[in-house]
């Protein structure tokens, strides 16, 4: 009878065991899933404060970049700029104008690729040597990234986050990449605009119409009450400090 209740107690505590074990993991996997679900690139920020991010992307080109550059600062815009690392390379004293420009540089990547197609390890590298060779440029330290076509995935976004990068997609696009005729990229960025939004504009050379297309958006903007700021500054004044 003794040993009948002492196997039977024996079960229940193994059973009691197996049933905490399986409760941890269920715990420590739902943590893990919770983790992954938090990290998402920006696209825009919530604010009471009458502010958009105005971004280029720049990965090629001699003639359409120094032209947008030109009208930026001649309107006194500050904006992010995401340059691929060797574009930056290549156009070094470009590169220390848009600084001194009073312009926030940030990443690109490496090569114009999808970023979902690469390792952790390539990923790293692409982040870091672009990295380098803006920081060496400028001393800026750059903190943000647009990987190439907005292609990311899970592993991008946590190798990101490990180098202490946050990816940025954008809240609106002007598809000024498409070319689809001047007044059409500045109706789609002014109709559509909202405080809080990261928009994406280009100054490669393939964007042929963006010149044109700035000097307006600009003005209607600023016409609309709202003030054009570096991604860094959009974060701050929404009470997110990079």
């Amino acid at each position: 009878m003794l040993k009948a209740r002492a196997r039977r107690a024996l079960a229940v505590l193994l059973c009691c065991c197996g049933l905490a074990v399986l409760g941890l993991a269920v715990v420590s996997n739902w943590q893990a899933r919770d983790a992954s679900a938090k990290l998402e690139p920006l696209r825009g920020v919530a604010t009471s404060r009458p502010e958009v991010a105005v971004t280029f992307d720049i990965s090629w080109g001699e003639v359409m970049p120094p032209k947008v550059a030109d009208i930026l600062k001649a309107q006194c815009v500050p904006c992010t700029i995401f340059l691929s690392g060797p574009y930056a390379s290549k156009h070094t004293d470009f590169v220390r104008r848009l600084a001194e420009d009073g312009h926030e540089l940030a990443s690109h990547g490496y090569l114009h690729k999808d970023m979902s197609a690469y390792s952790r390890e390539e990923i790293r590298d692409s982040i870091q040597r672009t990295h380098d060779i803006i920081r060496d440029l400028t001393g800026q330290e750059p903190r943000f990234i647009r990987p190439p076509n907005g292609d990311y995935d899970d592993l991008v976004l946590q190798t990101a986050a490990e180098l202490n990068y946050t990816v940025v997609e954008w809240s609106l696009d002007s598809l000024d990449w498409l070319n689809p005729g001047v007044q059409k990229i500045i109706d789609r960025v002014v109709t559509r605009v909202k405080p809080g939004d990261v928009i994406l504009l280009h100054a490669s050379d393939t964007c042929k119409q963006t010149d044109q297309a700035l000097p307006e958006i600009i003005q209607a903007l600023r016409g609309k009450g709202l003030t054009l700021v570096t991604l860094r500054t959009l974060l701050e004044g929404a009470g997110r400090p990079q």
